[in-house]
């Protein structure tokens, strides 16, 4: 079953995000639609969430590109043209091998342009993201269909990192899955580009700015303690948590939009 989350709009721009059938949580954070309304691109700050994204722009009714994105590991500036609608899949750590079959290693921080054709993108009508989920979802269904069986403990792994948000020791992953801490970082070096432990960590930072849209400031959680907490989202956002409530708005397009 998929689930509509409520839309939150402003005059320029609307955001709404549907998740995944059941069969693809392990894969799949959720799917996303950002509208520009205005004939001007509109320009956002994205900080990095833990996920990598596949993005298609559809401009003027008309699909416009399609490009995959790698993990960001700090903010970056991204532009929305403009009269255009951008559709989005947020992807977790088990999708470059079982999914696309490929590692995204070589994007850090990057995008790469894919052909049209990819998932049969170029051929769907997409009018608004139910849309572009009901067309979409199959033909990623049958990508993992295609692949080879799931290693349990690596379903395992992407379950506990999400119900930890990366608050969680290496040493507890390590028990919990049954697959040796060296293991693990070769699997994450050799698909996502990064080490376990800067993964955890720019889970934890995301998972984060909920309290602090919310104004709470000390990290209930997951932190040595306030000046950590400080450093570490500075680290990713360039700005410290007291700025990113007070400067919040359609500019931060997760500031606005994230949901527990």
């Amino acid at each position: 079953m998929i689930f509509l989350d409520k839309m939150k709009t402003k005059s320029n721009s609307s955001y709404q995000q549907l998740n995944p059938t059941n069969t693809l949580n392990d894969f799949i954070d959720s799917y996303f639609e950002s509208i520009n309304t205005t004939s001007k691109p509109l320009k956002r700050t994205i900080f990095p969430d833990s996920f990598f994204k596949l993005i298609v722009n559809v401009v003027d009714n008309k699909i416009s590109n399609v490009f995959l994105t790698g993990l960001w590991t700090k903010e970056s500036k991204v532009i929305i043209p403009a009269n255009a609608t951008v559709y989005g899949v947020k992807f977790k750590i088990l999708a470059p091998e079982y999914i696309f079959q490929r590692e995204i290693a070589s994007l850090i921080q990057s995008q790469e342009i894919l052909d049209s054709s990819f998932l049969g993108i170029k051929d769907m009508k997409i009018d608004n993201l139910q849309d572009y989920v009901t067309q979409i979802e199959p033909a990623i269904l049958k990508k993992l269909d295609q692949t080879k069986k799931i290693q349990t403990k690596k379903i395992k792994l992407s379950k506990l990192l999400d119900q930890s948000e990366g608050d969680i020791l290496v040493q507890q992953i390590v028990n919990q899955t049954n697959w040796n801490s060296r293991s693990i970082n070769r699997y994450f070096n050799k698909y996502l580009g990064i080490p376990l432990k800067v993964y955890l960590n720019i889970k934890k930072i995301y998972s984060s700015y909920i309290p602090i849209i919310n104004k709470s400031f000390f990290p209930e959680k997951g932190f040595h303690d306030q000046s950590h907490f400080i450093r570490e989202i500075k680290k990713h956002t360039n700005k410290t948590p007291k700025e990113l409530e007070k400067e919040k708005d359609d500019r931060f397009i997760q500031l606005k939009n994230i949901q527990k």
